[in-house]
């Protein structure tokens, strides 16, 4: 197989890999109830720091009654988190897995540096050459990642015109 094939197939791989984590995050992790959630508690949170410089008791009083909701709703919070991270684990287990096992002679040398963490004693290394699980990385994060971006401001786009 030719190394442009190669450099196709294992970018198409990271890139749909991350836009398949991406969708069943989106349809089974509820990132809009975990929002909720979170504005919920910094509500609550701000609401008993002001009642509290203002030294308001009948409002602390209302507030505790709202707070003792709030170890529920971060309950639910992690839950959330828990289900959307045990969905998007094995995907990001299993597909370099295959890449790597699928391409073992793959060699890809970019024209510039990209900054690769923890690789060595220094903190950071600057490479221009990777192997199959590098190239999966570099589509996955920052291929994969632009077109998420790009797919859901196209979404909302189409939302404001409805």
């Amino acid at each position: 197989m030719s190394d442009m094939v190669s450099t196709v197939i294992i970018a198409a791989i990271g890139i749909g890999t991350s836009f398949l984590i991406s969708l069943l995050m989106e349809k089974y992790g509820n990132r809009k109830r975990i929002k909720e959630i979170q504005g919920e508690i910094n509500k609550v949170n701000k609401d008993m720091m002001e009642a509290t410089k203002r030294k308001d008791e009948a409002k602390l009083a209302k507030l505790e009654k709202e707070a003792d909701k709030l170890p529920a709703l971060m309950k639910e919070s992690m839950i959330l988190n828990f289900k959307g991270m045990a969905i998007a684990l094995p995907l990001i287990i299993i597909a370099p897995w295959i890449v790597i096992n699928a391409f073992p002679g793959f060699i890809i040398t970019l024209p510039f540096n990209l900054p690769v963490p923890f690789r060595s004693a220094n903190i950071i290394d600057w490479r221009s050459t990777f192997g199959p699980n590098g190239w999966f990385w570099i589509t996955f994060i920052f291929l994969g990642g632009a077109l998420q971006i790009v797919h859901s401001q196209v979404k909302n786009m189409k939302k404001d015109k409805q």
